[in-house]
């Protein structure tokens, strides 16, 4: 599905702190990344208010929610150092807290030695809600299982640093709002650990 590239040192900050916890290299920063509700609730349809709907229902945000995510994880794959061409188009799919999160992660890995190679995938998003949030700007908030099989992170020396039998399918919460009003334009705000059951292994 995913063109891998050889050595990446970035990807989204959580994705990096799920690998660094999966390879045992990080602990204590679960619940930091994790959010307090821990039960699914039914998805919502859009609400009538002063702003027309961007997306006529959820199943039109859910299919632009998938494509803006697809779009994300293959930048993320293929994104190189700070300044690059291609890191800024990494960048400029992200916005709000997932931003600061993937520049912090990047110096994270740097400072660690380390980095990710392989690709990375998602499947079984679905929508939580949908609908324009305090700024007059769509958001969507999603449950996504993303698959981390075909990510492995490495060291200077180009040892691999996960366990063979770690997690590699992991629970979601992803949040996208439109870049301006009147928009499809996804980007990614918000990405967070599932705290409640693991819905990705059922």
């Amino acid at each position: 599905m995913r063109t891998p590239s050889r050595y990446r040192a970035v990807q989204t900050g959580v994705l990096i702190s799920v690998l660094l916890l999966a390879a045992g290299t990080l602990t204590g920063c679960a619940d930091a990344s994790t959010p307090t509700q821990t039960t699914r609730p039914a998805a919502s349809t859009p609400e009538a208010s002063q702003h027309p709907p961007i997306f006529a229902s959820n199943d039109d945000a859910l299919a632009a929610a998938q494509a803006a995510y697809t779009k994300y994880l293959t930048a993320g794959d293929t994104a190189g150092a700070i300044g690059t061409e291609s890191w800024n188009t990494y960048l400029s799919l992200t916005t709000g807290s997932e931003l600061e999160g993937v520049i912090a992660a990047r110096d994270d890995l740097v400072k660690r030695d380390l980095s990710l190679t392989g690709s990375t995938s998602f499947d079984s998003m679905s929508i939580q809600s949908s609908g324009a949030n305090a700024n007059a700007r769509w958001e969507i908030r999603t449950y996504v299982c993303l698959d981390l099989s075909g990510s492995t992170m490495v060291n200077a020396a180009e040892q691999t640093v996960s366990t063979p039998n770690r997690q590699v399918r992991w629970p979601m919460t992803v949040v996208f709002v439109t870049a301006e009003d009147n928009t499809q334009q996804l980007l990614v705000s918000e990405s967070r650990v599932w705290s409640g059951s693991n819905f990705c292994s059922l």
